[in-house]
């Protein structure tokens, strides 16, 4: 099927639009952004869990792939100094440190695709291994220096 160049050129200004609004995010929407997005990954996490304790490890790619792809998304959902110590939990090493926190995403990333591609074909053991190490090199590592304590309400 061959889409003429018009539609095609709509689509692409269409996304560097939505590219551009994203870099002018307000504080406020940055943060509720990036806490639905956390919360989607949250429950990727609670599902895989679920699966590996079900015995179902080799059902685990719809989670695995829900992490890659919010992986990538989580560096624009953090525009300098989006800060609200009231509402969000992000610290401000992130910006600090920021070649340090894009990798963590990218390690992330990496790392829910490995474990969506070795659920498919490795032991429950292994998968469950994997599945600790991702847990431990994206999410923990992310977690311990650029997240703050619980907000108390």
């Amino acid at each position: 099927m061959r889409i003429p160049l018009r539609s095609t050129m709509v689509v692409v200004g269409s996304a560097l639009a939505l590219l551009g609004c994203a870099g002018k995010m307000s504080t406020p929407d940055a943060i509720a952004a990036r806490q639905k997005l956390m919360k989607e990954q949250g429950a990727a996490m609670q599902g895989i869990q679920t699966k590996l304790k079900a015995g179902q490890h080799n059902q685990i790619g719809p989670e695995t792939e829900t992490l890659a792809r919010t992986a990538k998304q989580i560096p624009a959902l953090f525009p300098k100094d989006s800060l609200d110590p009231a509402t969000s939990r992000a610290k401000p090493e992130i910006w600090q440190r920021w070649a340090e926190f894009e990798g963590v995403a990218k390690t992330l990333e990496s790392k829910a695709v490995a474990v969506g591609t070795l659920a498919r074909t490795g032991s429950a053991g292994d998968v469950a291994t994997a599945v600790a190490d991702m847990g431990k090199t994206g999410c923990g590592a992310c977690h311990q220096p650029f997240r703050g304590p619980e907000i108390k309400k």
